[in-house]
Parts: C-alpha cells; structure tokens; sequence
C-alpha cells in the first residue's frame, strides 16, 4: 500500500494514484493462486476450475498465470483509457484538495502514464 503520507500539491497525489495502481492493482489474487498453490480459489464451489488449474504442469500454470496478469494490467489500461477521453472530451477533472490535478504526464493519458510506470518509466520532474 501506499504510504500513508500527506501529499501538499495536486501532481504529487496524482504520482501516488497512478503508482498505487501499478504496485497494489496490477496483480490478482487468481495469479499468484494458480502459481503458488495451484488452485483458482479455495472455495468448494470452483472445483471445475481448480481441477483445470491442477491439470496443468508447472510451466502451463506460470503461463495461465501471465495471461492472466496481462488481462488484469488491460483492463486498467483500458478503464483509464475512458477516464482520459472523458477528460480530453468532456471537461471532466480530477481535483485534489479543490485544485485541478494534472494528468497524463506521458502525453499519452492516465492510462499512458499507468503502462509507463508498469515498465518503471521515471516521472517527468
């Protein structure tokens, strides 16, 4: 998690946002059980799919495994992706503290910056 810091301007909270959804969102519950444990969920009523993930060999697992986080990490892309078009397009803003946050630090839009940061992008000073 994010520290529990105090932020004073409006780019330093949007830094946080952008980095706590690259360190705490990015990887699933259901990755690191097909991986570690083999299972989907250790829940009864998901046999079928845990019986599948214990079909699969180690490496088939670490692969189901990938996919897996790479639809998760697209998925935030694309939601961001959203936000950013309703920001370009529609004049809506994030706001911290009453003072207009600035977005897309990349040039390529909060989901910019979000696949940026995934692939340790240093932020713009």
């Amino acid at each position: 998690m994010i520290e529990n810091r105090q932020f004073s301007r409006p780019i330093d909270a949007y830094k946080a946002m952008i980095d706590q959804l690259v360190t705490e969102t990015s990887h699933g519950v259901h990755e690191k059980l097909v991986v570690d444990e083999g299972v989907w969920l250790k829940t009864p009523h998901e046999e079928a799919a845990n019986a599948f993930v214990r079909s699969l060999s180690n490496e088939q697992r670490r692969m189901l495994a990938r996919l897996l986080h790479d639809e998760r990490t697209s998925a935030i892309h694309d939601a961001l992706a959203v936000l950013t078009w309703w920001i370009l397009s529609r004049g809506v803003g994030l706001t911290f503290r009453g003072e207009p946050m600035p977005t897309e630090l990349s040039g390529e839009g909060l989901n910019g910056d979000y696949i940026g940061r995934l692939a340790d992008w240093e932020w713009p000073n």
